[in-house]
């Protein structure tokens, strides 16, 4: 059901967005419009509550959030889209490479989702796509993926993905006055070739 807007063996660079269309998704670039639809989710405490950072409290959060992305992909670090569906332009979601390493093929993968969408299949769509993209198209090697352990929808689609338990990054960071523990996850490209 997925389809690539490039061929196998058209290697990705940073010279055009990369847009990726998928059975019910299109996976696009993020623009200053979509500031809305970003605060819409970054604003919901229940999205937010296991990233690192508290909930959005003004639009110019979300504005300052899709001009740092477009930055680190005008440097080249980092790759992330905004989700829509088909049928409509507006963002209902966020995925991507938070950062890319070319010389170790190795990427990190986030993701986050407008409550309004979950349990109907859009995340994992999406995030296979990402993959996808990932192990092909940016000849990644291995793609990482951390969360926090009280996060059990995120680590239970990871791990339906064929992400792997790596370990526990102990009091990896502070928040609401207490530390938090990540799980850190990997998937590698031999494992995906057999799960795909």
């Amino acid at each position: 059901h997925l389809t690539q807007q490039f061929e196998r063996d058209a290697m990705f660079s940073f010279k055009q967005f990369p847009v990726i269309y998928t059975e019910r998704l299109i996976l696009r670039e993020l623009v200053p419009a979509d500031a809305e639809g970003v605060f819409a989710i970054r604003s919901d405490y229940d999205v937010t509550k296991y990233n690192i950072g508290a909930a959005y409290t003004g639009m110019n959060q979300a504005e300052k959030l899709i001009d740092g992305i477009s930055e680190e992909y005008r440097m080249e670090s980092a790759v992330r889209w905004g989700i829509t569906l088909k049928e409509k332009n507006c963002v209902i979601g966020m995925v991507g490479f938070n950062y890319w390493n070319s010389t170790d093929n190795r990427g990190s993968i986030g993701f986050d989702l407008a409550q309004s969408h979950w349990r109907k299949g859009i995340m994992r769509e999406a995030v296979r796509a990402m993959l996808n993209f990932g192990f092909i198209n940016m000849g990644l090697h291995r793609i990482e993926a951390d969360a926090s352990i009280y996060n059990e929808a995120s680590i239970g689609l990871l791990t339906s993905l064929g992400f792997q338990h790596e370990g526990i990054q102990r009091d990896q960071y502070y928040e609401d006055g207490l530390y938090h523990d990540l799980v850190m996850m990997a998937l590698l490209e031999d494992n995906w070739q057999h799960i795909k």
